[in-house]
């Protein structure tokens, strides 16, 4: 029986935290960099030596992201053989459903058969190869409810030779295939700067067709979510995901659309890409995964929702707007209130060198109490004249179980953390509130984070910045 991700749900007008601070990290000079790495192979043409050195190339990037099962999985058809790099993140869920995120990097002149001309695949397609990688690059750390497969066909230009091998392969080995993701073409816009979102409408298996309208519609969705692109709804066709809709799986894919002068030309080259467009892309595409298989879905259906202010005027809404270093409901007292001193007077200057006491006000906007014992507050210290990067750049101060239950529309002080300030004049002060019920960012995406984004996107993270002085 197919047990499936647990789907996630979109939140309105207000996009999900978690996927748009994950969007928000897709880097535009690291899809270049990948961009231009693959267009310096005088040619990627499946008949051509330097296809296995790209392969190569692409498993390496995989293993420098952190993941240890990358295999080159060969192929062969006619006569002819390749290699599909195949680079696996196990899921969480039960059931072992996988979502299948491919490009391929292969690549040709106008001429099919000339393996040896100068080509260098920019756009055709070094930045959909870019995309997935860039794509597993930020998920690595992230727990996902499906297993996800990055798979780097070649072969597609001769004839879809490596995809279909591979669709083959994972059929007859019985492979719960839930989802086929592909991007093939994502690096130069049309002139309206839209991405076509291609589904199924049809083919060798029509019975799939609805579930991938459904799919396309998350990723337009996406798109209008956590970019700026417009959408364009097409077909799918003639790319890699095709003989995986033969199967019967359930098949999506991002494409720029036609009129890209130098396809399968020469002068398909890196700088004729908008890298700010294959960013877009690439975040759409993110996002679309994260909506179908991240692991934490608390964000849009747990009736808590905890709050830190990031001003006075904050109500918990997401994104905040600035300022937010200079959260209310963060504050400092230079004594403790067990010898009679009230945090709630106010915040005072932090003294260099001696103990202080921060206090964390949460907040809970949601539409049901939620219980004592069951939540938490983690409190932290940094330079914030040294950089502002989470968690790199920051020193825990302590953790307290809030032990009052806070109902819905209230609040709770939480206090005291003693800590000592080592920073004079610059000192960032940072508090999370999470719960099994509404997580934080933090708990979701370990990775460095700049902690303006953090704060921006996760209501659960309030921020003070400081000027200790004295003793």
């Amino acid at each position: 029986m197919r047990v499936t991700p647990a789907k996630r749900k979109w939140t309105g007008t207000l996009p999900d935290k978690f996927i748009a601070t994950l969007v928000e990290l897709v880097s535009a000079e690291a899809l270049r960099e990948t961009v231009e790495a693959l267009a310096a192979f005088p040619t990627r043409h499946t008949f051509s030596p330097h296809l296995g050195e790209a392969a190569g190339r692409i498993s390496d990037q995989f293993t420098a992201a952190g993941y240890t099962d990358v295999v080159r999985r060969p192929w062969s058809h006619a006569g002819h053989s390749g290699d599909n790099v195949v680079c696996t993140k196990p899921g969480t869920g039960s059931g072992d459903p996988v979502i299948i995120v491919c490009a391929h990097y292969d690549c040709r002149m106008e001429d099919l058969n000339n393996a040896t001309a100068r080509a260098p695949g920019a756009d055709d397609n070094g930045s959909g190869v870019a995309a997935i990688l860039e794509i597993a690059r930020l998920l690595a750390p992230v727990a996902l409810s499906a297993t996800v497969r990055f798979v780097a066909f070649s072969g597609e230009e001769q004839g879809l030779w490596g995809a279909t091998e591979y669709a083959a392969q994972l059929h007859a080995a019985g492979t719960d295939v839930y989802r086929v993701i592909n991007l093939d073409m994502v690096g130069r816009p049309p002139e309206d700067g839209s991405v076509t979102v291609e589904r199924d409408e049809g083919n060798a298996v029509p019975s799939n067709d609805a579930a991938s309208q459904a799919l396309g519609a998350v990723m337009a969705q996406a798109a209008a979510s956590y970019t700026a692109l417009p959408v364009k709804l097409g077909p799918i066709y003639a790319s890699d995901y095709m003989p995986f809709e033969a199967h019967s799986d359930v098949t999506v894919g991002a494409y720029e659309g036609e009129g890209n002068p130098h396809y399968h030309r020469t002068s398909d080259k890196p700088a004729t890409l908008d890298y700010g467009y294959l960013a877009a892309v690439t975040k759409t595409v993110l996002a679309t995964l994260l909506a179908e298989a991240l692991d934490v879905a608390d964000e849009a259906r747990s009736a808590v929702d905890l709050y830190i202010r990031d001003s006075q005027a904050d109500t918990g809404s997401q994104p905040s707007g600035a300022p937010n270093e200079a959260s209310p409901d963060l504050w400092v007292r230079n004594s403790d209130i067990q010898v009679g001193d009230d945090p709630e007077l106010g915040h005072q200057t932090p003294v260099n060198g001696v103990p202080n006491f921060l206090y964390v006000r949460v907040h809970n906007r949601g539409t049901a109490a939620l219980g004592g014992g069951v939540a938490r507050v983690r409190t932290y210290q940094g330079d914030s004249g040294a950089g502002a990067t989470w968690p790199a750049r920051f020193q825990p101060i302590g953790t307290l179980v809030i032990d009052q239950a806070i109902p819905a529309g209230g609040s709770v002080r939480v206090g005291p953390f003693a800590w000592t300030p080592h920073s004079v004049d610059h000192e960032r002060l940072l508090a999370i509130a999470s719960a099994p019920s509404d997580h934080s960012v933090p708990d979701v995406y370990p990775g460095e984070l700049d902690t303006d984004l953090l704060v921006r996107f996760d209501n659960n993270v309030g921020r003070r910045d400081v000027a200790p002085q004295g003793p």
